[in-house]
């Protein structure tokens, strides 16, 4: 069954797709813009007002490698962000004059423009079992895509971000020296 995913440049070497119907929109912001908040995780930028509503921004590749164990890396400390925002329920935004959704939607930095792809989605394999205690709660499934240019010949793994996973994960998560995000 073909999916329209969005697919989401965390680093160079880093990609991760989560499916269309949960992204709302990408969008440019300064640093500037960011009012960061006092107590919450390092990989937690702070909060942005858009249209007069606060929506969180993350870097997600930050909180992911701190969720996950693995190495820091250096930060890209340039001015302008390019923010996808996301919801966690995949149906479309409610109807204005109804009652308002529960769950706001979360901007995560990437650090290219958005990029859509149709994926088959019975191509998605398992999680495979040397990776799968790290990377099950976060993920349900990898794709193997090749590059757009013949630069580099090799295939490179794609995971299928949960993103209610991510939402749940991020209202669970906290660290010693900075609490907890809720």
């Amino acid at each position: 069954m073909l999916i329209t995913y969005a697919g989401l440049q965390l680093s160079p070497k880093v990609q991760v797709v989560v499916p269309m119907a949960q992204v709302v929109e990408e969008i440019a912001r300064s640093r500037r813009q960011i009012c960061p908040i006092p107590g919450v995780p390092e990989a937690i930028l702070g909060v942005v007002n858009t249209g007069g509503k606060l929506l969180w921004v993350i870097d997600l590749a930050d909180f992911l490698t701190e969720v996950l164990g693995l190495t820091r890396r250096s930060h890209s400390r340039g001015d302008e962000l390019t923010l996808v925002v996301i919801r966690q329920d995949p149906t479309p935004e409610p109807d204005p004059q109804e009652e308002e959704s529960t769950v706001t939607p979360l901007a995560c930095v990437v650090c290219d423009r958005l990029v859509t792809l149709t994926l088959n989605s019975t191509h998605f394999t398992p999680i495979p079992e040397p990776w799968k205690s790290l990377l099950r709660p976060l993920f349900s499934g990898l794709i193997w895509i090749s590059p757009p240019s013949d630069a580099a010949p090799r295939r490179f793994p794609v995971g299928l971000l949960q993103v209610s996973a991510l939402f749940d994960a991020l209202s669970r998560y906290s660290t010693p020296t900075a609490g907890e995000f809720r």
